[in-house]
């Protein structure tokens, strides 16, 4: 039974790890497209600020998964996949980040911890953690403004995402990931009342 429950933790976090590495590429890859294929104009006026923005949202899920495995807190696997589905509707380029979630829920349910060790807690991280890198992505894409660029060949006009909402959204994510990951580390719900009535149990009379 031993040998059973142990692979399942490897298929677990096998799946976990390969949802990671997916988030993490999908993130690399729109922040190089998006610097490479935007307008001259727009990518004067914003600067790089805006696409670190939204790679940084896309690659939030996996760094908080990556916490998840080293800290063997398999609860971190839902918070990303549910992190996952605000981003999603970013853009088109943005909406494989669908595979990643998917990964992710399944690495939650093979993991044998998982529901053992699920606990309030755990079900505040995992609700909580979207809200703030959501809130990020929206104030980053709904507060444009209207840009006008001149170049030696012609003109360019459009709405630019504004530098300053790409570092609010960026500090939102980046304090959204360092709370998770310190809540991570706190007593798990179930397990932690487990252990004391253990070691209740093993203390001399």
């Amino acid at each position: 039974m031993s040998i059973v429950r142990a692979e399942r933790a490897r298929s677990g976090t096998a799946l976990a790890l390969g949802g990671i590495a997916l988030d993490l590429a999908l993130a690399l890859l729109v922040g190089l497209i998006r610097n490479a294929s935007g307008p001259v104009g727009e990518r004067h006026v914003e600067g790089a600020l805006p696409t670190v923005a939204i790679a940084l949202a896309v690659a939030a899920p996996g760094i908080v998964a990556l916490v998840g495995v080293v800290r063997k807190r398999a609860a971190l696997y839902l918070a990303a996949a549910i992190a996952c589905l605000p981003i999603a509707v970013i853009s088109i380029a943005v909406m494989p980040i669908v595979v990643p979630a998917v990964l992710l829920v399944a690495a939650f349910l093979r993991d044998p911890r998982a529901a053992a060790e699920f606990g309030p807690l755990d079900g505040v991280i995992a609700i909580g953690f979207a809200v703030p890198v959501a809130v990020g992505v929206l104030i980053l894409v709904t507060r444009t403004v209207p840009y006008s660029y001149t170049f030696a060949n012609g003109h360019e006009g459009g709405d630019a995402f504004t530098r300053g909402h790409a570092v609010l959204s960026i500090a939102l994510t980046v304090v959204d990931i360092a709370v998770v990951a310190l809540l991570s580390g706190l007593p798990r719900g179930r397990t932690a009342v487990d252990h004391r009535q253990r070691t209740r149990a093993r203390a001399p009379m």
